[in-house]
């Protein structure tokens, strides 16, 4: 199984320009803090966009690494749910090449409506993982676009006798173009890693950047609320964008871009 790890991760980065032949025996072996921390080795400053920040820390797949790398790492935190910028804030208080954004990321819109779980029910949340995290932080993790998904999730994790639709709340959220958050970045003017968990528009958040003409170099996605249509029709405009496709995890896929293609950053 280590050796077929060990040529999943040497392939991938090949494709972005990496050529290793040794990987040490004490690495650790989840395959996206590999190639991260393979691909910063070769890069002096590494730019991240995180779209779907959250806190920042909570079960957070950029956190440790950008914390390791803090004097080489600059990233944009993008969350739209105004109550958790001051979390966001305070965890990225650290990092001094770090900017935090309030806001949506789509296309066209101008608005998105979202859908969360009220805040005067965080407290009668019930899941079973996540015991040391703050009371906001699983309640605020399912925030979305689909109500459904939303409505489904609370019938289950949310210990009250009303019905889902009755603590279920509507909102409006303000939405940016991925290059006007770029424009008005004072840290960065290129993306290195664009890092999305936004609870199934995580397909969106990639169309919009390419829409936009960015091209990270590496992609990361939530895609386990993508459905399978979805998930086929991203992976084809990945790969026809240059992209190397890798569904590493049931619910996680990373996209490498190689740097020998046309158009690459």
């Amino acid at each position: 199984m280590r050796e077929e790890i060990e040529s999943i991760i040497k392939s991938a980065l090949r494709k972005v320009g990496i050529e290793i032949s040794y990987i040490s025996p004490d690495y650790k072996p989840e395959f996206y803090n590999t190639v991260l921390s393979t691909a910063i080795s070769v890069q002096p400053s590494f730019n991240i966009i995180q779209v779907g920040a959250n806190d920042g820390k909570c079960n957070d797949p950029i956190y440790d690494f950008v914390k390791e790398y803090k004097n080489r790492t600059n990233i944009i935190l993008v969350e739209p749910q105004e109550e958790l910028i001051p979390y966001l804030k305070d965890n990225y208080s650290y990092h001094s090449s770090s900017e935090v954004y309030n806001k949506a990321i789509g296309a066209n819109e101008s608005k998105i409506q979202l859908y969360r779980v009220g805040r005067e029910y965080w407290d009668k949340v019930d899941v079973d993982y996540g015991e040391d995290w703050p009371d906001y932080r699983a309640p605020t993790g399912v925030t979305t676009s689909n109500r459904e998904q939303l409505l489904r999730w609370v019938s289950e994790h949310v210990q009250t006798k009303l019905k889902p639709d009755e603590i279920v709340e509507r909102y409006d959220v303000d939405v940016s173009k991925p290059e006007t958050v770029l424009d008005q970045s004072e840290i960065m003017d290129e993306v290195h890693l664009l890092q999305v968990d936004t609870e199934g528009m995580d397909d969106k958040i990639v169309y919009a950047f390419f829409e936009g003409e960015i091209y990270p170099n590496i992609i990361n996605i939530e895609s386990k609320h993508l459905s399978e249509s979805q998930q086929d029709k991203l992976e084809r405009k990945l790969s026809v964008s240059g992209y190397e496709v890798y569904n590493y995890t049931a619910s996680e896929t990373l996209a490498l871009k190689s740097v020998f293609d046309e158009g690459s950053v």
